[in-house]
């Protein structure tokens, strides 16, 4: 049977997106599942969330708890990150067929080199090393089409009511958040036997 899709909207302002992509590797093999990563910026859809603000304790606090709780390491920015570019470099990578590579690469800078991925020399930086054309790339994100896309998806985030990061769609149901490894993977594996069983009928 074909895996089950499961839509993942996610950020890479969000560490907790960066833990559920971690997470999600350890579940590697595991799960009869292929991951749809959606890019929505958090920033148009969180009021509390200000580009280029310090990162106050409460938040803070809330991802060292869920870091420790997954065994996921996080290096917590200092600011809220701006992940417009990075979010419209991800639809150009998709494009290109190097969307896995460009992911990872920005999540590591983000959240293990503690590196500002809303700088736009820093994000042709990323393209470069997995191998996408820096040129191709700055002229794409001059163009409206990939910001139209972005903002496509952040539609139909709301049309599911998403409003944390990350957000798995199981079905109908918005799974927000991120859970250990075996947590994730029991509540994943029980949505998948249930989608089965409705193809099955």
């Amino acid at each position: 049977m074909a895996n089950v899709k499961i839509p993942i909207y996610y950020d890479y302002a969000s560490s907790l997106s960066y833990v559920a992509k971690r997470v999600m590797q350890q579940l590697d093999g595991q799960l009869e599942i292929d991951l749809v990563w959606k890019g929505v910026q958090i920033a148009r859809r969180h009021k509390g969330w200000k580009n280029g603000e310090m990162i106050g304790d409460e938040v803070k606090g809330k991802i060292v708890r869920i870091s420790r709780d997954t065994g996921v390491p996080v290096r917590i920015p200092a600011k809220w990150l701006d992940s417009s570019y990075a979010l419209e470099g991800a639809e150009f990578a998709k494009d290109h067929n190097l969307f896995p590579e460009y992911h990872e690469a920005v999540f590591v800078a983000a959240f293990e080199e503690s590196k500002d991925i809303g700088e736009l020399t820093t994000l042709l930086d990323i393209a470069e090393q997995v191998g996408l054309s820096v040129v191709a790339l700055e002229s794409a994100l001059q163009s409206e089409n990939l910001t139209k896309r972005v903002d496509d998806t952040e539609q139909e985030a709301a049309t599911f009511g998403v409003v944390g990061y990350p957000t798995f769609m199981l079905g109908e149901f918005p799974l927000i958040g991120v859970q250990p490894a075996e947590t994730m993977r029991l509540l994943i594996q029980r949505y998948v036997e249930k989608a089965r069983q409705q193809v099955g009928h």
